[in-house]
């Protein structure tokens, strides 16, 4: 077995790793990143648009009147105060000095208003990347810079165990080659995102798994979280799903902007679950973790339902209603348009998908429904009742907005968008002190070790809250902290 030494090995190099490396590099620690692709990067990197932060010093010119106080209230809250109070204090309180920091490392942000059309009056929190492409390019460059001051970067390589007594002796890698190498180090930290790439364990946890589009990091396989526990960490919690709204497939998502079926499942118009009804206002749409949380609350699954007539106004007209992904490619300071249509291109995007199998069309409500197996019943009921809203403008049930009740069903032929839970990871794991470290079920930290990131608890109770960007903001600053606490026991063995 190959084998050589260092300081401190982490384990992803997301946003969570990358930063924990950057505090490593600016304070001349060595260390080792594995990981497991064949490039630097997670879902920090490939899909996040912006973090989360109060108190930047640019919200601080803007005298943006959203800080500390109103973040932990409103976060404890919205988690009916199952949260890790210590940890959330200390990120939120580092969270805007971490926009200083990411333009330290070539990641410079602008706080800006939210993407989300159901956050456009919120207060300015969200802190977007000032230029997508050139955060990709400048995240593979800090690699370089790493080891050019000494530290290795292993790409296709990934832990697969630790050697631990009392305190950590080595983590074992394993190669694309399958060749094991053995790294003696004196700290780990696990940032590998998650296990939304495990089956089994994604399986455990969630009965739709099945159902979900898995638009996440599949190589995040819950190492840090599996390793940890076997050495005792407390990894009780209830499973926690990063849902971030709804689509067809892979082949027709929110990220390749190449499909009118996409563009109609980006609408309020109308949503049936697995019964044929109704589940939610769909108006839902706009805010993408709430989204997400009602198509996983439905096991995964819905179904937009609408007309040819439908189909053709969309195709002919510019048309009242919001694409709620429209926001999110602007870049900082790019106006959004906030109409749809024409869309020229939507009957063949409509008769291919049916193709596919990603549309079902019919030229009854009853093929539909035998189609679908939902039940004829239900869905002539749902289908008049909201017909009825429509001609009346008033959502009685579920108080959807009357200038989004532009579109009835009435007559065929039918189109039926199959849609999924979209997921971008998951945000449970192991439950870690202050210092990020991993506990036991006493409370007691496991020496040496520490977990950041989706890998953790605390930060959610149940659901990802609609506070945007603040799973990527918490990786980054969890990532510093994890590092500084590193550092600090290293100084503290050597005196």
């Amino acid at each position: 077995m190959n084998s050589f030494s260092t300081d401190v090995v982490v384990v992803g190099s997301g946003s969570a790793g990358i930063s924990a490396c950057f505090e490593l590099y600016q304070k001349h620690v060595p260390f080792v990143l594995l990981e497991k692709g064949n490039k630097v990067g997670g879902a920090g990197k490939f899909g996040a648009h912006g973090v989360f932060a109060i108190n930047s010093t640019e919200q601080k010119k803007r005298h943006v009147n959203y800080g500390y106080r109103e973040a932990f209230n409103g976060l404890t809250d919205y988690n009916h105060f199952f949260v890790n109070g210590e940890l959330l204090a200390r990120f939120l309180k580092k969270s805007g000095a971490n926009i200083d920091r990411l333009a330290e490392m070539g990641l410079p942000v602008t706080v800006e208003q939210s993407e989300q059309k159901a956050h456009l009056n919120d207060p300015l929190v969200y802190h977007k990347f000032n230029n997508f492409k050139e955060k990709m390019t400048n995240w593979d460059k800090l690699p370089d810079k790493f080891t050019a001051a000494g530290n290795k970067v292993m790409l296709e390589t990934a832990a697969v165990d630790l050697e631990y007594d009392n305190g950590l002796k080595a983590v074992i890698a394993k190669n694309k080659a399958g060749a094991e190498i053995r790294i003696a180090a004196k700290k780990v930290i696990f940032a590998d995102g998650g296990y939304c790439g495990s089956q089994e364990m994604m399986t455990a946890n969630f009965s739709d798994t099945k159902a979900l589009l898995n638009l996440g990091e599949r190589k995040s396989t819950g190492t840090g979280i599996r390793l940890t526990h076997k050495l005792g960490a407390d990894c009780r919690h209830r499973p926690v799903l990063f849902a971030h709204g709804g689509a067809p497939s892979m082949s027709i998502n929110p990220m390749k902007r190449d499909s009118a079926v996409e563009t109609l499942t980006n609408l309020p118009l109308l949503w049936l679950d697995q019964t044929a009804n109704r589940f939610v206002n769909e108006d839902v749409v706009y805010d993408f973790a709430m989204w997400g949380n009602a198509a996983h609350n439905v096991n995964g699954i819905y179904y937009v339902l609408l007309d040819q007539k439908t189909l053709d106004t969309f195709k002919q007209k510019e048309v009242n209603l919001e694409d709620t992904f429209e926001r999110q490619f602007c870049d900082v300071g790019q106006t959004p348009r906030t109409t749809v249509g024409p869309l020229p291109n939507i009957q063949t995007d409509f008769d291919e998908a049916v193709k596919t199998g990603e549309v079902v069309k019919a030229d009854t409500l009853e093929e539909i429904a035998q189609k679908l197996q939902l039940p004829y019943s239900s869905l002539t009921r749902s289908v008049n009742a909201y017909n009825q809203a429509v001609k009346q403008k008033e959502d009685d049930t579920f108080l959807k907005p009357a200038a989004e009740l532009l579109f009835d069903v009435q007559e065929g032929p039918f189109y039926a968008i199959i849609e999924h839970c979209a997921i971008l990871g998951t945000l449970d794991g192991v439950n870690v002190d202050r210092n990020c470290q991993p506990v036991k079920e006493d409370g007691t930290p496991l020496k040496d070790l520490y977990i950041v990131g989706n890998n953790v608890n605390g930060l959610y109770s149940d659901g990802y809250p609609s506070y945007e960007g603040i799973a990527n903001g918490f990786a980054f600053v969890s990532g510093w902290i994890a590092a500084e606490e590193a550092i600090k026991s290293l100084n503290q063995g050597e005196k």
